[in-house]
Order: C-alpha cells, then structure tokens, then sequence
C-alpha cells in the first residue's frame, strides 16, 4: 500500500482447529502487501497471532500446521484438572516463539485468558509470550489451567473471543475482526456427550462473539464451521477457507485503511 495510512488491527477470534483459517487469512494479507500493525487474540487466536507476530513467516506456518503431529506434544494426565497437562506444549510453544517476551514482538500483541480463581478476563501485553499463550489455550476439561504468578488462568474464549477493545489500546485505527465460530446454523443433533458439550459451547460463544463482533470495522468470518473443532485433520481445508474469506474483503480493507 503507498501513501500514508491507518494503523490495521487484527483480532483473531477462538475456535480450536478451526482457527487454523486464521494462518490463510495472514496469508492473504501478506500476498496483497497489507501490513498488520497490531495482533490480538485468544486460545487458537493468540497462538498463531503471537507466533506470527514474532516474525514467523506465514508459509513456513502453514506447513508446520499440515505436517505436525499433534499427538506428540500431549502429555496426557487426570491430575492437575485437564487430561492434558501441556508441559509438552509449552516446550513446542517455547521453540515456535523464540522464548521472546511480548515486548520484543516485531508487531504489537495481546492475548487474553481469564483468571480462574476471580472470573475476570485478563489481558497480557508483557511478559513471556509462551506463557500468555498457555494461559489462553488452556480449554476447561483438555488442559490443565496454567499457573502464572500465583494466579491460575484458562483458556479466555467463553468471555474474550475476540479482544477489540485491547487492539484499540496498542493503537490499532481500523479493526479486522475474524471469526471462526458457529454462527447461528442447525447444530447437529449430538451423538454422545462429547458432542452435547460442542453444541453447548457453540451457542453461549455464539452469543459472546455476536456481542463483540459489533466494535470490529470489518468482520472476516471463514466457512469452517462444519469442521471438528477437536480434530487437526481438516487444517489445509481451514487454511484455504481463510485464506478465500480475506481474498473476498481486500478491497474494502484497503478502503478502511485508506479514508
């Protein structure tokens, strides 16, 4: 882009595998040369947002996401209130940030997470980036909370699914605001009880998300709805589906950020 412009903040929404749009959408960005100034998010949102913001080619990310295996870094426990512990997931995250603090992100970032033990939604803007991912990707029931300074943090998309408000505060001017969540569609009726608490998430963050969604100028929301949000085998189709959703809404990013 030439010529003087806003400041674009990118927010990126929760939503387990089905974040993994989120790296498309980057990719979107990247391949029309319009620069994000600003990244936040939460759970699937603050990973790939913080990893990114240090600097991580967005490529090399998409390949990553393909070809891991996932089952390798889960640490499987019933003791510490997650059936995963996530000591394994912290050494990966450990490597994939650089073990950098958030204030040596080339891009400004936040991720939020809420505090167990108060209820509030809490928000980190420094600090070890690894560790405020942790907390935001600690799902209730699959990880165990994550401790942090004596306070104990889960993961913050039941409250914070996506956090406008903070990319307002690092000094975003326009908000682009990406959404991977159900978003009013027939549920499937539920198999098991797996299936009945995937349905009941789905509709109180619906809720959430429809509610916050209105501080964002621009609204990118991926056809990924349909996808397993506890299984990684769809992540080049969630790829593809961000990447295709952005393509559509270039123009009239370039219009916000331009006017």
């Amino acid at each position: 882009m030439n010529g003087k412009r806003k400041k674009l903040g990118l927010v990126l929404s929760a939503g387990a595998s089905r974040g993994f749009a989120h790296i498309g959408v980057l990719q979107s960005l990247q391949a029309h040369k319009i620069p994000v100034d600003v990244i936040t998010g939460t759970s699937m949102g603050a990973l790939l947002g913080g990893i990114y913001a240090t600097g991580a080619d967005i490529d090399y990310m998409a390949r990553f996401s393909k070809h891991v295996a996932v089952s390798k870094f889960l640490d499987f426990s019933l003791k510490d209130g997650g059936i995963v512990r996530g000591k394994k997931v912290e050494e990966l995250m450990k490597i994939l940030t650089g073990n950098k603090s958030i204030e040596q992100l080339q891009i400004p970032f936040a991720c939020a997470a809420i505090n167990v033990v108060n209820g509030q939604v809490e928000i980190f803007k420094k600090g070890g980036l690894y560790e405020a991912i942790r907390a935001s990707i600690s799902m209730p029931g699959i990880f165990a909370p994550y401790e942090i300074n004596g306070n104990y943090y889960i993961d913050g998309g039941t409250l914070a699914r996506m956090p406008i408000s903070s990319a307002k505060e690092l000094g975003a001017e326009v908000i682009v605001a990406v959404d991977v969540s159900w978003r009013g569609q027939d549920l499937p009726v539920p198999k098991n009880s797996i299936g009945a608490l995937q349905s009941a998430l789905s509709i109180a963050t619906w809720y959430v998300s429809s509610q916050q969604e209105k501080e964002a100028d621009l609204l990118i929301t991926p056809d990924v709805f349909k996808i397993n949000p506890f299984s990684a085998k769809e992540c080049e189709f969630c790829i593809e589906q961000g990447r295709a959703a952005t393509d559509e809404k270039i123009e009239a990013i370039r219009a916000l950020l331009e006017n």
